[in-house]
């Protein structure tokens, strides 16, 4: 019996010795024994086969994927991204750890698809009732490519909350960049100009965190209220040397609602 990287299990007639090396998945050697045997022709189709099956594997991605359950994953299910066949499941084996290795063939023509950045789920498929299929999903087309080894595979579950950690980073960094902004030039405005732009930021605060979720009001909390309660504080600084600091009242009172949201 023959199993060795993409190639599938066969038998192997006692006359041949069939040699795969394990480096390099493409090379084969046959030999056969006995001079006999190199007289008969029935080696022949044995030989083609080895050959062709071996053939498939040359540019292929070999990847093991561990999960905790398979969910009914088998042998020959397919490997989609973006609803296409990009490969196929070669093996699905426990390794004694209450844990699974699912080893996967990505084809050539996918395979630099692959990256540091790609996540395997396995999912129910709807076309074949009661199998199941891997999913890949790139967070992102800026990964690096994946070389053939080991990566730990994902849930449904811990593929959006990545997505979401994700997303809120990236929405961290651009409100940080445009407070940056805001403040830089909050400091050259007029008073009153001040006053209608400090006004408006609350103003969308307010609206904002009424259907924000926690993440959002802590980072409001930590991030964003300081810097308005520092803008309010220069402002009413600037307004009490015009004799107007009672005209701030109103920016006050909404402030003090964004600190009890």
């Amino acid at each position: 019996m023959v199993d060795q990287g993409c190639l599938p299990s066969f038998t192997v007639p006692d006359q041949y010795d069939i040699i795969v090396n394990p480096d390099i998945h493409y090379a084969v050697k046959v030999s056969i024994r006995g001079e006999k045997m190199r007289n008969n022709r029935s080696w022949i189709l044995p030989l083609i086969f080895v050959y062709v099956m071996a053939a498939a594997c040359v540019g292929s991605l070999q990847l093991t994927v561990l999960y905790d359950r398979t969910e009914g994953l088998k042998q020959n299910d397919p490997v989609l991204w973006n609803e296409q066949k990009i490969g196929k499941v070669q093996s699905v084996k426990q390794n004694g750890q209450d844990r699974a290795s699912v080893q996967l063939q990505i084809s050539k023509d996918f395979s630099d698809k692959v990256t540091d950045e790609s996540r395997f789920v396995i999912q129910a498929d709807p076309q074949r009732q009661g199998e199941s299929f891997v999913k890949m999903v790139n967070l992102s087309e800026k990964g690096n490519p994946l070389p053939t080894g080991t990566v730990e595979g994902s849930t449904n579950l811990s593929l959006q909350l990545e997505k979401t950690e994700r997303g809120l980073e990236a929405w961290r960094k651009h409100l940080e960049r445009e407070l940056e902004r805001w403040e830089e030039e909050l400091s050259q405005l007029p008073e009153r100009e001040w006053y209608k732009e400090l006004e408006r930021e609350m103003d969308y605060w307010l609206n904002k965190l009424g259907q924000a979720g926690v993440e959002t009001r802590e980072y409001f909390k930590e991030e964003v209220l300081p810097r308005l309660e520092e803008a309010l504080r220069e402002l009413r600084k600037r307004l009490r040397q015009l004799g107007k600091e009672k005209e701030i009242e109103t920016l006050e009172v909404k402030l003090d609602k964004l600190k009890n949201i």
